[in-house]
């Protein structure tokens, strides 16, 4: 006999064809065994008004700290040559990051006497925020996304105290060190809490919002370093941490609610854990980290590139290096960084794109405070005000380029924008020269800043889009690592053309010269000593200098440019027209959830 359509027991058997149904007197009992037998998926209560507000300013302080303390790679290279030449403190002004710490640096390598430590208090941070960044992806797959997160951001408060209470140099390199590896767990991890605790359509602008928290920190540190170090005292440059940590530690405790995967195990050996966390993976991810950034921090500036250090470094790099991607290949999804997140087609576009961005960018941020000191004659402050211009517009860029994806629907027109206008960018910082009028570097450094503020954010936002549950930590701690290894490696890459162009554009133009007087002379110091000891050569020492850096400068034009490459495979995905209907589903099951509720009651 054929079921009618109004038959509950008919519609109760298609949902789940597994249970097994019989006839009874009151169907009502059917469909309550249904519900019961049916598997539902943990419900998501998404955070709203003034509880979702009240969160994002909690992350967003959270990123702030960071932004903060974070010890630029730009500062590295040149404290290493300050190192080298065993330079008086004071030059350390010509330091071209702006961040809390760096304004601090003169009065605590003074208070320490520590200037030959003065380049750990950099390294230590960025050696284990690098190497902790995918340890702490593969953590947040793992484990309860909240839980890690407060984990991180308690390491990070832990190392911030240690420096703000050392008594010596080496306490604070270690403090430096500890705040490093929370660091790492906190960058990523404001967006994995975003990205579970919005709808997918909504995450485009409150990402974008979060990533501004780069540029307040660019603007806003150099202000509160300066009033710590010459009002309070330069430990405070740590101490403001704890309440901002404070604030992010209540709002993510009380207001952070994400279900538990109920795929996630939870309970089994001592050995299956370390098995599938992929300890053998992290532990020699770590040292092939560790021999990269040390080879290319001392490479051309501490020891010469042919010295039997550095190439060591490199031999056990690579050699790690390839016996790390062996451990990824036969682990499978146990591994670090499963090869299947990789090879994603937008996710191998969004880490080439990552790449290529942020060496453009880092180099831009690096050698323009240069040149304004150089080439302009400015002061260290200066040109750091100036360099505002560019820090401003990447900021609103960032934040708008959220709202700009809402609104358009997709991710790739903002990534072929950001492409265009900062290749422009880069085109015109690549013409400056000596005689460069206000009228053309302002709006040259705007362009570039906002081309890099438009893209910055996209691959992760993608990421997000093209991948679900714990996939998203393992491809977000995979793209700031990209991130941040671009910067590094470009740097030390940008350093060396650099160095290598002005010494010989001095052997060209004033053969009279010693490059390297030129060179350890420093940016900011470099026009009144040539005034003093040359003043004849004045304008053929700015000509090479003007050249050496333009050389840079192509380096970030090139990279700006090959961003066109990864442009065009990524992938056209929407969060918009992805995320409403699975908003609108969750709505439709929560509606389907209560009628069950109300047949089953009567």
């Amino acid at each position: 006999m054929e079921r009618s359509k109004e038959d509950p027991d008919d519609n109760s058997s298609q949902a789940n064809p597994q249970v097994d149904i019989k006839p009874k007197e009151n169907p009502a009992q059917d469909v309550a065994k249904v519900s019961d037998a049916t598997p539902k998926p943990p419900a998501i209560d998404y955070p709203s008004g003034i509880n979702l507000i009240i969160l994002f300013v909690g992350l967003f302080l959270a990123a702030l700290c960071v932004g903060l303390v974070r010890f630029p790679i730009s500062t590295l290279r040149i404290v290493s040559s300050l190192l080298l030449n065993r330079m008086t403190y004071l030059l350390t002004r010509d330091l071209q990051d702006r961040t809390i710490v760096a304004t601090a640096i003169p009065k605590i390598t003074s208070d320490f006497n520590s200037l030959d430590d003065v380049g750990w208090y950099g390294s230590a941070y960025l050696l284990t925020n690098c190497c902790f960044q995918l340890f702490f992806g593969k953590l947040y797959a793992e484990f309860p996304v909240k839980w890690v997160f407060l984990t991180a951001l308690l390491i990070f408060e832990v190392g911030s105290i240690v420096c703000a209470t050392a008594p010596s140099s080496v306490a604070l390199i270690v403090g430096r060190a500890v705040a490093g590896i929370g660091g790492a767990g906190i960058v990523s991890g404001t967006l994995i809490i975003l990205s579970r605790c919005l709808p997918l359509h909504k995450r485009p602008k409150y990402t974008g919002a979060m990533g501004g928290s780069v540029g307040i920190a660019q603007i806003t540190s150099p202000t509160l370093g300066g009033v710590f170090t010459d009002k309070v005292t330069w430990r405070w440059c740590f101490w403001i941490n704890l309440p901002l940590g404070a604030v992010t530690l209540l709002t993510v405790l009380f207001l952070v609610k994400i279900p538990a995967d109920p795929n996630r195990k939870t309970k089994g050996t001592i050995r299956g854990f370390l098995d599938r966390f992929d300890l053998i993976g992290t532990l020699i991810l770590i040292p092939w980290v560790i021999c990269l950034l040390l080879a290319l921090q001392w490479g051309g500036s501490q020891y010469a590139w042919t010295s039997w250090r550095i190439i060591l470094l490199l031999v056990l790099f690579a050699v790690l290096f390839v016996l790390w991607i062996f451990i990824q290949y036969k682990q499978g999804n146990k591994a670090t960084l499963p090869l299947r997140i990789i090879k994603q087609r937008s996710m191998a576009s969004g880490m080439i794109y990552m790449f290529c961005l942020f060496s453009a960018f880092f180099v831009i941020n690096y050698y323009v405070p240069i040149w304004f000191q150089s080439v302009k004659g400015v002061s260290a402050y200066k040109s750091g005000i100036y360099f505002l211009t560019m820090s401003a517009g990447l900021s609103l860029a960032v934040i708008a380029s959220g709202f700009l994806t809402t609104r358009i629907g997709y991710f790739v027109p903002n990534m072929i924008m950001s492409t265009i206008l900062s290749s422009v960018g880069a085109g015109l910082i690549y013409s400056f020269d000596p005689h460069t009028s206000t009228g053309l570097w302002v709006p040259s450094l705007i362009i570039m800043g906002v081309g890099i503020g438009i893209g910055a954010q996209q691959p992760l936002m993608v990421a997000q889009t093209v991948f679900k549950g714990p996939d998203i930590a393992l491809s977000t701690s995979a793209l700031i690592f990209t991130q941040t290894l671009a910067g590094t490696i470009f740097l030390s890459v940008a350093e060396n053309i650099f160095q290598n162009q002005l010494i010989s554009q001095l052997h060209k133009l004033v053969p009279e010269i010693d490059p390297r007087d030129i060179i350890e002379t420093g940016a900011s110091s470099l026009r009144p000593f040539i005034e003093a000891k040359f003043p004849q050569y004045l304008t053929a020492v700015l000509t090479a200098y003007n050249n050496g850096i333009r050389h840079v400068f192509l380096l970030s034009v090139i990279f700006a440019c090959l961003n066109a490459i990864p442009d065009a495979f990524m992938e056209w995905v929407s969060p918009v027209r992805r995320g409403k209907p699975a908003a609108k589903a969750d709505a439709t099951n929560t509606k389907a959830g209560e009628n069950i509720k109300e047949a089953s009651s009567k």
